[in-house]
């Protein structure tokens, strides 16, 4: 199919705005180059008064962006294409019929240890498959986490770094690095399990193993943060269901072999008995 004029970079028909998109203007669209349905989002401009920081920031988020597209996990958004029209960046990524985690917690509240749980170990998986790739993600937050009917999470946003719950030293101007996606993280299935973010003079209503992996997370200092990786094996742990213990009863098999040995041996015990009685009448007659 050929691309269409008046298209953002000649192919992508624009149709309704989409949300999910925090910090930067979206639309569903049509992609009428491929014919599927994509979501394109307007990257946010830089300092309209200062052209060599609208050149680094537009740089930047091109730059951004085009490492998302090298990301292929489950849970991560699909990054299909970046291109600039006008000196705008755009990135287009797949079309999903989601909720964010804010949305969903606004109106439903927050979610049990259980859910958070796994819902940590889906985004953990993908956040520690981006590190490995040398890829940072910059503004993980409850509005870039979205979750499908079936509770799949999908980390969206890799390409704009805006927003979500930055961690304090990157809200005291450092660059955020591995460590700054930890926190994140943290502090993003805090506010799942709790409703609110950490840090405040609120203790926490709920208890137990979640919190207790959840809370390192967040903790002040970079350095003292566990890597992406070992999150992702303790919230995968929390997640899994044990398996059966040794000690558990026998199997239905094991049961069915006692039954049946009980059985023939009730009978044979039975048989001893009504052939002793036997005997004994023939000898007194």
């Amino acid at each position: 199919m050929a691309a269409k004029k008046g298209a953002l970079a000649g192919r992508y028909r624009l149709l309704e705005p989409a949300g999910h998109h925090p910090g930067a203007e979206a639309w569903r669209a049509k992609d009428e180059l491929l014919d599927r349905f994509v979501v394109v989002a307007r990257l946010p401009p830089g300092c309209p008064f200062d052209a060599a920081h609208s050149d680094r920031v537009r740089a930047k988020a091109i730059r951004d962006a085009r490492a998302a597209v090298r990301l292929h996990h489950p849970h991560v958004v699909v990054v299909h294409d970046v291109f600039e029209q006008d000196l705008t960046p755009y990135v287009v990524t797949e079309d999903l019929a989601t909720r964010t985690l804010a949305e969903l917690v606004e109106r439903q509240g927050s979610f049990p240890p259980d859910r958070v749980a796994a819902l940590g170990a889906q985004l953990a998986s993908a956040l520690a498959a981006a590190h490995a790739a040398g890829i940072r993600h910059r503004g993980l937050g409850p509005d870039k986490v979205l979750l499908t009917a079936d509770g799949t999470a999908k980390i969206a946003g890799f390409g704009l770094s805006t927003g979500g719950f930055p961690a304090p030293e990157v809200a005291g101007g450092a660059s955020p690095g591995f460590a700054a996606d930890v926190y994140s993280l943290g502090a993003t299935l805090y506010f799942a399990l709790e409703g609110r973010v950490p840090g405040t003079a609120v203790p926490p209503r709920a208890s137990g193993p979640v919190l207790d992996a959840l809370l390192p997370l967040v903790r002040p200092e970079p350095a003292t943060r566990p890597s992406m990786a070992e999150a992702e094996r303790t919230l995968t742990g929390l997640a899994v269901p044990r398996p059966p213990s040794v000690a558990e009863p026998r199997s239905g098999r094991n049961r069915a072999r006692v039954l049946v040995t009980g059985t023939v041996l009730v009978v044979a015990l039975g048989t001893a008995v009504t052939t002793r009685a036997a005997f004994r009448r023939l000898s007194t007659s």
